[in-house]
């Protein structure tokens, strides 16, 4: 989590000493096998300071398995929205140690068990999501570092329990981990084990690590909530090469072995790396784009290429308007947008008329650029999709899309042109990861914005009376992926919409037209003489407040807070004509 480095957990815990459970803001159980005040106070801070707000449940000390474990606690009436685990490896290696060296990994086993049952039980909590801190690996090691190959070791037994949280984790759509012992062997084991901290209050680590530690819990909260960073907006000079292009020559800049030059190689090779996992890299430089576009072109010490850019932009305008430039045409929002620029100046005057966007510290000395960034955990998952690693490619196809776009007069000869072709299925196994991915993260074209966990999606795809289908979308410029979902539910002769949303990305293609009509036909085979949809307002999806009276619905009811329901006749459809052609999948 990126915040500026005077926010210390002395200024943390200020900032979130005081709280009521009237606030608004995401509601979070922290339940701790050790004193929960400080890291609570933390989190609430955090939350404050980087805009998600956060109100905190905590039990008595120590009570965990009692509080899950009963039904009418207070944690139930709390309706978490968010339930934290905060383990203590001090208080489990007591109990490990105490076992006999033979009965050790029976104990670890059973301890182990038992955390995973109270995490089960807590992930059954309606609408709710579980993170859980894993354990740190202890320091002591009794055979130095032959205790690595011996199964029974303490450190050995912890990391198992890992394993057993872990796999919970990935058998149960709503729960993730924490890894604590990376962030503890980051700060050092050293300074994370406070044993007099231990002793006296029952805190777990460093008051000073707590910023960090609490951090990734928040970090985990954004993502599930699709309040990701989706792209990194970058600088050139003395960003990704060494010296400026301008006055060194292509030849003058420093990469690879020239001087600094291995530094850069390093960033860009990390940057590589999370392209392929779908983070979208784009150019924002003060330059004449030929020049800037030649290390790309044949430096032979580039990692990156023209082709790993999705938008480049490379003029002498401001960086901030050129920063919103780059935001329109990915059609992302700009709070999505990490920008990296070595100037200070640079970097204020975008933190000033760009506020949105996150402009990270960046350190003077570059070989410090890939360890910083990592430190602050910007890319955080809550899911991952094959269809992720296509992300960037999906990206950099529109922007030539868009610049074809500019070049025709007609916007329906451009989308006959695009030859566009669209899959239209009912929601199976295979895709299921990447439509609760999209239920998760879409905002702004979501009619009601209801977030369906992945068990009830596939409930929806197993009930006969439900039309729960996805739609994928390809055309000559390349593969948009899997970008728009309507679930359909059948009440007597009418369907109800309960989720429709499409990502933004291909927006104005008249895709959303073409699953009205597949719509149609669904209810017209199935007996169904009408569709019955519902608009839920909220701070982002204002967009597509007019989506069905576009389509043609009429209006039959408008609630007091701007909610709006609207029908449409499936006998007087008319079909819309938008230029896709429906494909089969393969078999």
């Amino acid at each position: 989590m990126y915040l500026p480095d005077e926010f210390d957990y002395i200024r943390l815990m200020g900032l979130g000493r005081d709280h009521s459970e009237t606030d608004d803001g995401s509601r979070v159980a922290v339940l701790g096998f050790c004193t929960t005040d400080y890291y609570a106070a933390v989190l609430r801070g955090l939350g404050r300071a980087g805009g998600f707000p956060i109100v905190t449940y905590e039990p008595e000390y120590n009570t965990v398995h009692q509080t899950v474990l009963d039904a009418d606690s207070p944690l139930y009436s709390f309706q978490p929205d968010f339930v934290i685990f905060l383990t203590a490896v001090q208080a489990l290696r007591n109990v490990l140690l105490s076992a006999d060296f033979s009965n050790r990994a029976r104990v670890a086993d059973q301890e182990g068990e038992q955390l995973a049952s109270l995490v089960r039980q807590a992930a059954g909590i309606p609408s709710v999501t579980v993170v859980v801190n894993e354990f740190v690996v202890p320091y002591e090691r009794a055979w130095g570092n032959f205790s690595a190959r011996v199964d029974d070791s303490l450190p050995s037994v912890v990391k198992g329990i890992n394993q057993r949280l872990r796999a919970v984790a990935a058998e149960t759509g709503n729960v993730y981990t924490v890894d604590c012992d990376h962030i503890a062997s980051w700060h050092g084991k050293r300074f994370w084990f406070d044993e007099r901290l231990w002793f006296y209050s029952k805190s777990f680590c460093h008051p000073e690590a707590l910023p960090q530690i609490a951090g990734q819990a928040i970090d985990v909260f954004r993502a599930v909530r699709g309040k990701s960073i989706k792209c990194v907006a970058l600088d050139l000079d003395n960003v990704l090469w060494g010296g400026v292009l301008g006055d060194d020559g292509l030849e003058g800049i420093r990469l690879g072995e020239l001087g600094d030059g291995e530094a850069y190689v390093q960033l860009q090779l990390w940057l590589k790396e999370l392209r392929s996992r779908g983070i979208i890299l784009g150019v924002c430089s003060k330059n004449d784009e030929d020049k800037a576009r030649e290390p790309f072109q044949r430096h032979r010490d580039m990692v990156l290429t023209e082709s790993d850019i999705s938008c480049f932009i490379a003029n002498w305008d401001s960086k901030a308007d050129n920063l919103r430039d780059l935001a329109e045409r990915l059609n992302i929002g700009l709070d999505s947008v990490v920008f990296l620029d070595d100037s200070p100046f640079e970097r204020n005057l975008v933190r000033e008329l760009a506020p949105e966007a996150c402009v990270p510290e960046l350190p003077q000395d570059p070989a410090d650029y890939v360890p910083y960034l990592e430190s602050l955990n910007l890319f955080e998952a809550a899911q991952f999709s094959d269809e992720d690693r296509k992300r960037a490619d999906f990206y950099r196809s529109n922007v030539l899309r868009e610049d074809e776009h500019r070049k025709i007069a007609s916007v329906e000869e451009y989308l006959a042109g695009l030859e566009m072709e669209a899959e239209f299925e009912r929601f199976d196994d295979l895709h299921l990861p990447r439509i609760a991915q999209l239920v998760q993260r879409t905002n702004q074209f979501n009619l009601t914005t209801i977030r369906h966990s992945a068990e009830e999606l596939r409930q929806f795809a197993d009930d006969p009376a439900c039309f729960p289908y996805y739609v994928t979308l390809t055309d000559r410029f390349g593969e948009n992926g899997l970008i728009s979902i309507v679930i359909g539910k059948r009440e007597g002769h009418r369907m109800e919409v309960v989720t429709w949303l499409m990502s933004c990305r291909v927006i104005s293609r008249r895709l959303e037209e073409f699953v009205l009509d597949q719509l149609v036909e669904l209810a017209r085979e199935a007996g169904i003489a009408e569709l019955r949809g519902t608009y839920v307002p909220t701070t982002k999806n204002g967009l597509v407040a007019k989506h069905y009276e576009v389509l043609g619905f009429r209006l039959v009811e408008e609630g007091p807070n701007g909610t709006t329901t609207w029908e449409h006749s499936v006998a007087e459809h008319v079909p819309s004509g938008a230029p896709i052609e429906r494909k089969v999948p393969p078999a």
